[in-house]
């Protein structure tokens, strides 16, 4: 198969989608079909070059978060893939949903979008950003649409061809390392500086702990908008001791925080599947974690993870920490994820379940 796949943003910006991207264009390409991924020019990459696929980044190097160089490369794809002979179309998120709208009236081919999460119906994005998401993953027609995340199958939705496919990890790159140890009462946070993620709340949940002379200490990896106003918030409460903001990092050193750790916490607002939290769980981490997305089909209270019980509330993302972190038991509750993910979520059942859609729908 000759497969166009389109996602507006890429590597150096790291996020699920990109990951899912590359992992399944991966194992496509390698047995065999012609890939090909079109994105924007964000900048230089270390991804390896492969047979069969093949990365075109189309206008001027950009800021992932320029939402003009982001339509500028819809339109850009648009032209570029509809002189392009090929059998597949695949979108990903919800911008690039639009182009494969078209491209199936221009082609007359499949064309695909991948939801990887969103924010419909949890209150956190409103106005006509929000609107134009929601009317392009629930109310244009697509060939199919692959989800990563089970509750996107609650939303109402014109599309009736909706396939659950969920992200994948790779163990072998997360194993644990004998040489590194973990840090007693140390927390990791590895995730987009976004609203959706919930840092400030973390942060006032550590500033308690640490009221309570507790020694807790978080290590915060990654990059986004909300990069100053976190830091200073640590300066503020004079947590930098506590608090480490280390920015974003190259993925071949996330195992090194991964393995270092006492617990993984993602206190988000919503998540579709979090792919750091399999991750984590290939580290063998215990999770802390909020009922939103996967989370709640993932984690069993007391077995592979603890839930916060309230989100919003900076005193139960503490209790949830105290919790977790005076648990005897952690190793046993962090292998039990890891046997999870190693059973259950790996990249190559999710191409072979991506490739056995496509071939449905050519």
């Amino acid at each position: 198969m000759r497969i166009a796949v389109i996602i507006d943003t890429w590597f150096p910006f790291v996020g699920g989608g990109q990951i899912n991207a590359w992992e399944i264009s991966k194992r496509l390409a390698q047995r065999g079909n012609q890939v090909e991924i079109i994105t924007r020019n964000c900048g230089r990459d270390n991804l390896q070059t492969l047979k069969n696929l093949k990365v075109t980044k189309l206008g001027k190097p950009s800021k992932a978060g320029d939402d003009v160089s982001r339509l500028k490369f819809l339109l850009h794809a648009l032209v570029y893939i509809s002189r392009k002979d090929i059998d597949v179309i695949v979108a990903h998120a919800f911008l690039p949903g639009l182009i494969a709208r078209l491209l199936i009236l221009i082609k007359k081919r499949p064309a695909i979008l991948v939801v990887h999460g969103t924010s419909v119906g949890t209150g956190l994005n409103q106005g006509p950003k929000a609107f134009l998401e929601k009317f392009i993953l629930t109310q244009i027609r697509y060939s199919a649409e692959i989800t990563v995340s089970r509750d996107f199958l609650k939303i109402k939705n014109i599309n009736n061809n909706i396939v659950y496919i969920p992200n994948g990890v790779d163990p072998l790159s997360f194993r644990t390392n004998s040489s590194i140890k973990r840090e007693k009462n140390s927390l990791l946070f590895v995730g987009r500086l976004h609203p959706q993620k919930n840092l400030i709340n973390l942060i006032e949940a550590i500033k308690l702990l640490d009221g309570e002379n507790l020694d807790v200490k978080l290590t915060i990896v990654g990059d986004g908008p909300l990069k100053q106003e976190v830091a200073d918030i640590i300066k503020k409460y004079k947590l930098a001791e506590k608090i480490k903001l280390v920015g974003a990092k190259d993925r071949s050193e996330l195992s090194k925080f991964y393995n270092s750790a006492s617990a993984f916490i993602l206190p988000s607002i919503y998540e579709g599947q979090a792919l750091t939290l399999l991750e984590a769980w290939a580290a063998k981490m215990p999770v802390i974690v909020t009922r939103t997305g996967d989370n709640t089909y993932l984690v069993k209270e007391g077995v592979n993870g603890y839930f916060i019980g309230d989100k919003n509330n900076p005193e139960s993302i503490a209790k949830a920490i105290k919790e977790t972190l005076g648990n005897k038991n952690l190793n046993k509750i962090g292998k039990n994820g890891y046997n999870l993910v190693k059973e259950n979520y790996n990249w190559n059942k999710s191409m072979m379940a991506t490739k056995t859609l496509f071939e449905t729908l050519v």
